[in-house]
């Protein structure tokens, strides 16, 4: 029995250590660099032990993506409102932390360059499977926001990606450079502002 709880111990030890393989390289070297072999030898060991653990390289993406919180939940970025808070306040909550995570993760950052090239198990759950886990868990509040708000939240999200990815490069768009804390804080309350507005403006009032 205690050698069966060893072996069971060494084996979830060898699975984390290509986890983690996994990302260190993904972070460091971007996601072109992914591959059995690169991750064994990131983890230091035989790439015999990622087929035997995960199948195949599809399935140890697969088994990363579902054991990596690469978004914030729902929950954790509703926390701090009350009950009841306006929508706005929710979509604008929403937004900023999002972008934030990403601003603050550089495996986040690959994945989403990743997510832009191509399709597998990884980018496929930190696109529409995260997307619609949201959506679900908005759903549950009883909170079901209508298209053209989704729509809004979207082009507002996609705009900060897009700043900050082009601030890993110093090539900040308009010298609006989202790394530097006085230039966030214009755009959040920009956002803030727009949000609000889409929210207390008549839709057709505007001419």
């Amino acid at each position: 029995m205690t050698g069966e709880i060893y072996m069971q111990r060494d084996s979830e030890k060898t699975r984390q250590k290509i986890l983690a393989g996994l990302e260190k390289l993904i972070t460091r070297d971007g996601f072109t660099a992914v591959g059995v072999n690169a991750v064994a030898r990131e983890a230091g060991i035989d790439k015999v032990l990622i087929y035997r653990y995960f199948g195949s390289m599809e399935g140890l993406l697969q088994a990363f993506a579902d054991e990596k919180d690469l978004c914030p939940s729902v929950d954790d970025i509703l926390r701090d409102l009350k009950d009841g808070a306006p929508y706005h306040e929710i979509a604008t909550k929403i937004v900023l932390e999002h972008a934030l995570t990403l601003q603050q993760s550089p495996l986040a950052q690959e994945l989403v360059c990743w997510e832009l090239t191509e399709q597998n198990p990884l980018t496929i759950l930190f696109g529409r499977e995260m997307e619609q886990r949201g959506l679900n868990a908005l759903a549950d509040r009883g909170i079901v926001p209508e298209k053209d708000s989704v729509t809004l939240s979207v082009v507002l999200l996609c705009g900060l990606q897009y700043l900050i990815l082009r601030g890993r490069n110093n090539n900040p768009m308009m010298n609006i450079d989202y790394s530097k804390n006085e230039t966030r804080e214009d755009v959040e309350r920009v956002i803030s502002r727009a949000i609000k507005a889409f929210y207390e403006v008549p839709e057709g009032s505007l001419k």
